[in-house]
């Protein structure tokens, strides 16, 4: 009961962040970071950083793992492995069920041709804006482990926290994109975590 009133508050927290960042703050992130010169040190760092969200990164792995273990006997981390590659499935096929309908134009669209906004059930990758899809996977994937490891939760969080500001560095979404990515990031991982290991 307390953790769901706490998602509860913690949506509304990241809606309002979110309603903010679009009104007041979404276009000049994006244009700043688009006036930096794309070969500094800075934006090659982001660059590489940005394939980290890559869901195949998580999916792969975890879904060989679950499969060794699994023929191992070796039942805790064949659990582990299911959970880590479950919560990347859901949250690589979640995200598209908020992206086609909202249809965000990507920051690009408004730097170039002045288009900023929603366009509402759109398929083209340029109108796919909101949420982040690397930033779901990274974030998602940080809790995930850090729910199992908790140890190093805070090693996986500021590695995630990279991979997401990647995308608003890249100029690839607009940062209430990846704020509330984060959020469904989280409550994918922590509602999957209470079903897995109750």
């Amino acid at each position: 009961m307390l953790e769901t009133k706490r998602c509860y508050i913690l949506f509304i927290i990241t809606l309002i962040i979110v309603i903010l960042l679009y009104n007041y703050a979404d276009k000049q992130i994006a244009l700043y970071f688009y006036s930096i010169p794309s070969d500094s040190l800075f934006k090659e760092f982001f660059h590489f950083m940005t394939k980290f969200g890559k869901s195949e990164w998580y999916l792969v792995p975890s879904f060989l793992l679950y499969l060794y273990f699994r023929k191992k006997k070796n039942r805790k981390y064949a659990k582990i492995s299911l959970y880590i590659f479950i919560t990347n499935l859901v949250a690589g096929i979640g995200v598209w069920f908020i992206k086609i309908p909202f249809g965000r134009a990507r920051p690009k669209l408004y730097i170039l041709d002045n288009i900023y906004g929603f366009k509402w059930f759109e398929f083209h990758h340029s109108i796919t804006s909101f949420p982040s899809g690397h930033t779901i996977t990274a974030i998602s994937s940080a809790f995930a482990l850090g729910f199992i490891f908790p140890k190093y939760k805070y090693l996986f969080l500021i590695f995630s926290i990279f991979v997401a500001f990647s995308r608003v560095v890249g100029v690839n979404h607009y940062m209430s994109d990846v704020v509330f990515a984060s959020f469904l990031g989280y409550l994918i991982a922590l509602i999957l975590y209470k079903k897995y290991f109750k």
